[in-house]
């Protein structure tokens, strides 16, 4: 498949959908939630109708369609190909999007609809998207990272030295990615060589609940209860994980340890709360360690070389300002950690820009 670099708006301010049926949506949304071919379904005509969400750098998403779905929806409707197209640079993130049905179509596009225009706007003022879904993001070309990396994963990832923080939605890109669910071209991604081999690990830091501190306290000397680990190897670990749930608990267990290591640590003489009831994790082992071995384990724990390894490493957190200063505190050199996973996902986020 051709690496796709031009995508085209479906419904939505300035969309390049408009002129088709003069501003009317139904029959566009009627014709695409029938369509039944590969390049709109690539699971089966019975698989969910997949599209493009693009995020832009001031944060505003778009519904997209790739060249090759443009070519064949208006070559089968007789209708003109739009002038100009967004480029992929355009965007921070692609990532796919699923409808189930013409109905859940209709919902995710009626939120681009714009609001009728305010009686009190000056005349001089810039029209700007106003829909329901964009009007908090358009308000200049203040970058907004976040609202991308949610698209590309749902969770926090760090790369060691190419060690990336990213809040994102991990079920969207990567996941599709490692679990070869999507071609990576039709996102303008080349396909990456890492997907043969790439670790993960999920660390929770858990605190006391009731801990009243100011936040800058609470970064310099976290009150931890229990840290929750898990270290897993991709793609294998998806299979450790195939048919799972019909296993009894030790076997499940020792299914996951073959992909992966889940681990519960237990703090001695941390904070608790004497109303509460421990509640035991049913899916990891326990292991009950003092607040100074803690450091330790989490140095061996990341110990990974990605150059040695040639297998990258990303880390999903809750916190990334409270697990870099307790990873830095623990002897980490975390120095090295930024934001984003544009050296594993090669795609060019765009230069920040004011919003349509």
């Amino acid at each position: 498949m051709t690496i796709q670099t031009r995508f085209y708006q479906v419904s939505g301010y300035r969309a390049h959908s408009n002129g088709w049926y003069q501003y009317d949506d139904k029959p566009m949304i009627r014709a695409l939630a029938s369509e039944t071919s590969k390049d709109f379904r690539p699971g089966g005509s019975d698989a969910p109708l997949e599209l493009v969400l693009g995020i832009l750098p001031c944060g505003a998403s778009y519904v997209l369609l790739t060249t090759e779905q443009m070519h064949l929806f208006t070559q089968k409707y007789r209708l003109n190909i739009p002038r100009g197209s967004w480029r992929s640079s355009d965007f921070l993130s692609l990532s796919p999007i699923y409808f189930h049905s013409e109905a859940e179509l209709s919902s995710k596009l009626a939120t681009y609809k714009q609001r009728p225009r305010n009686k009190n706007r000056r005349e001089t003022e810039e029209p700007r998207d106003n829909s329901q879904a964009n009007r908090g993001y358009v308000a200049g070309p203040v970058s907004v990272h976040y609202r991308a990396y949610f698209e590309q994963q749902r969770y926090v990832y760090m790369q060691y030295r190419c060690v990336r923080w990213i809040q994102c939605s991990f079920r969207r890109t990567l996941y599709h990615l490692l679990a070869k669910r999507i071609s990576p071209e039709k996102f303008a991604l080349s396909p990456p060589s890492w997907l043969s081999g790439i670790r993960v690990i999920s660390i929770v830091f858990v605190q006391w609940s009731v801990d009243n501190r100011r936040r800058d306290e609470r970064l310099q000397n976290p009150s931890l209860i229990e840290v929750g680990i898990t270290d897993a190897h991709f793609p294998s670990f998806f299979d450790t994980l195939t048919g799972s749930g019909m296993l009894k608990e030790e076997s499940r267990l020792a299914a996951i340890s073959k992909g992966g290591t889940t681990l519960h640590l237990k703090l001695k003489q941390a904070a608790k709360n004497p109303r509460s009831k421990p509640q035991m994790p049913n899916h990891s082992k326990v292991e009950e360690i003092t607040k100074s071995e803690l450091p330790q384990r989490l140095r061996t724990l990341f110990d990974h070389d990605a150059q040695k390894s040639g297998m990258p490493l990303i880390v999903l957190c809750h916190d990334e300002e409270m697990t870099r200063g307790i990873l830095e505190r623990a002897g980490i050199d975390v120095s090295s950690y930024e934001s984003g996973l544009s050296s594993l996902l090669p795609f060019c986020p765009a230069e920040d820009k004011v919003c349509p």
